[in-house]
């Protein structure tokens, strides 16, 4: 994409034009001929929301229009009303001049932002706005214009090219010039934030689940050896157990049928049995908690008590440390009864939940005596029914049965009880792990291996133009912007800091048109950064910003012969060569009426 054309109009007033080539551009000559103007024009054009300063030979126009073209050969032109927030009107010509009205900021719908980032293949990217807050911002036209435009304020200044890198800027800048290399922007950065406030969460279920465990296993420790000592010593007591029931069976093989009745009654006994146990114990603890709930909301009520009466009588002693209480003292109630107040109704919401579990559990116990008694009752009857010595022996083992029976069953219940302890631990160490894994700040993703591949572009840039120590030149990923010989670009004076951020766009500008992530034009004001007066004027130049006439001819050479397949636009006082003229397209302003060009505007 390049720009074809600016224009300036008004009613009753002469265009003020200017027709751009793809390849170099070059606007000089001499100062206030409107040359800061025209890159007034672009930034307006581009959204800025500011018009460009009402200059006296401007006076009149009241519109703004430029001309691009794309890559295959389609026209768009975008005009504008120069006057503040007004919108901007699309043509495209290749689409039989379909008009769009467009809101000069990302916010409006259809706005400028999204139709000219969708050209590049830059729309709807995210940029993260801060690490901590995981606020973030979308990549617009206006972050974007950044690497576009620069005027001869910003050209010159001591920022990096990507911005101020101020506060929280500078996570905006680093997140803009990733993507930028990358292609891939910081679109996670609002599933970080929504896992993060999920942490609180986690957090809360993991007090409760430690809770449970100081409450009703207060054993140190984790080891799987109690549960191994456990089950070793419960196959023993099967071992005894199953001896037992073959010596039984031995003793009443006589009678099958009743021996297989009893044998699926006594099946059913112990699935029952085991139930009953296991609710029995389960209901002891939750009795325990109740009691804790109760205690806990009784202490709560005696400490509203407490204050409310030591409000009410500023005489006495406190009834909980025997000091005695100035009356001076301000004790707020209020707050005292809403937070006991409020912790009452979570422990009676506690307690609500606990009754009706416990309900459950003792009409599960009720259902659960019922059913062994009845079956216990039925084994007895088929015992008598054996009756004789068989009787007898059955007796004598049910005995033997019923200790180990009770036996087992305790050992069964310890084993369920720390299977459970075991599976809150692994309950707590997994959500440790989503806790851990859940980040407290977002982290930009490193693109070094991108900006190295940039840096490369510009230190060849510096090294055509014979930049001193060009070819030491170093991007910087914390300030964003090029260290030479060991020195900031900062820390050089006006000139060279000018030469240097030039560099770095137009490397900039190699590395994405590459990738089709850069339109392939770029405006720069006063990247030579020399005043001149009008042609006949030869006053000597401010030293500060001067550069060698070597590294003026390198430069414009280069513009000239590098980049014929970009557009490059540069408005200076400096002029290049003669002998380069026509590798160009040059267009001077004399500042004068009787020599060529007087300026952008017309002279009336």
């Amino acid at each position: 994409m390049i720009i074809k054309k600016l224009e300036v109009k008004g009613t009753d007033k002469q265009t003020a034009s200017l027709d751009f080539d793809i390849g170099l551009n070059v606007i000089a000559g001499a100062s206030d001929t409107g040359k800061s103007y025209i890159t007034k024009c672009f930034q307006f054009i581009f959204g800025s929301e500011t018009p460009p300063k009402p200059i006296d030979q401007a006076k009149g126009y009241t519109h703004l229009v430029v001309t691009f073209e794309t890559k295959h050969g389609g026209r768009f032109v975008l005009s504008r009303a120069l006057k503040e927030k007004s919108d901007i009107v699309c043509t495209e010509i290749d689409n039989d001049n379909l008009e769009t009205v467009l809101k000069p900021t990302h916010k409006g719908t259809p706005n400028l932002s999204n139709f000219f980032m969708s050209k590049i293949g830059l729309d709807n990217k995210i940029l993260a706005k801060g690490l901590e807050s995981m606020n973030h911002a979308s990549l617009t036209l206006r972050i974007f214009e950044r690497i576009l435009i620069v005027d001869e304020e910003r050209i010159i200044s001591e920022s990096s090219p990507f911005g101020k890198g101020q506060n929280i800027e500078k996570t905006l800048e680093r997140s803009f010039i990733k993507t930028l290399l990358t292609g891939e922007d910081d679109a996670d950065i609002s599933e970080t934030k929504k896992n993060k406030s999920s942490k609180e969460s986690i957090k809360k279920k993991l007090d409760n689940l430690e809770d449970f465990l100081d409450m009703f296993f207060p054993s140190n420790g984790d080891s799987k050896k109690p549960l191994e000592q456990m089950d070793n010593d419960l196959d023993k007591l099967e071992a005894v157990y199953k001896q037992a029931e073959q010596e039984l069976n031995i003793l009443i093989q006589s009678n099958k049928f009743l021996v297989k009745e009893r044998e699926q009654l006594k099946k059913n006994s112990d699935l029952v049995g085991r139930k009953l146990a296991d609710d029995t114990a389960l209901l002891g603890r939750f009795q325990m908690l109740e009691k804790k709930y109760i205690s806990d909301r009784e202490r709560l009520e005696a400490n509203t008590e407490s204050a409310t009466y030591m409000e009410k009588h500023r005489i006495a002693n406190c009834p909980l440390c025997g000091n005695e209480i100035d009356k001076d003292d301000e004790i707020n109630i209020d707050a005292i009864e809403k937070a006991n107040s409020s912790e009452i109704s979570k422990i009676d919401a506690h307690l609500e939940d606990l009754r009706a579990t416990q309900a459950d559990a003792k009409k599960s116990i009720k259902i659960y005596t019922d059913q062994f008694s009845s079956i216990m009752e039925q084994i007895s009857n088929l015992d008598k029914k054996l009756g004789g010595s068989i009787g007898r022996k059955v007796k004598e083992n049910r005995t033997i049965l019923n200790d180990l029976d009770a036996a087992r069953s305790e050992f069964r219940k310890e084993r369920d009880l720390e299977i459970k302890r075991q599976e809150v631990f692994k309950e707590i160490g997994r959500l440790k792990a989503e806790y851990d894994d859940i980040r407290d700040t977002y982290q930009i993703d490193d693109f070094s291996k991108e900006a190295y591949e940039l840096n490369k572009k510009i230190v060849e840039i510096l090294t055509r133009w014979d930049f001193p120590h060009g070819n030491k030149a170093a991007f910087d990923l914390d300030s964003l912007d090029i260290i030479i010989g060991g020195k900031p670009r900062s820390h050089f004076g006006k000139g060279y800091r000018a030469i240097c951020f030039s560099a770095i766009l137009l490397g900039l500008m190699e590395y994405l048109s590459s990738k089709s992530r850069h339109p392939g034009f770029i405006i720069l004001d006063s990247p030579l950064t020399t005043y001149r007066k009008q042609d006949e004027s030869l006053e000597a130049y401010n030293e500060e910003v001067i550069l060698t006439n070597n590294l003026i001819y390198a430069f414009y050479r280069d513009l000239s012969d590098f980049y014929k397949d970009k557009q490059i636009i540069v408005l200076d006082n400096q002029e290049p060569d003669e002998d380069l003229y026509a590798s160009m397209n040059y267009i001077h302003f004399s500042g004068n009426e009787k020599v060529g060009r007087y300026g952008f505007f017309p002279i009336p």
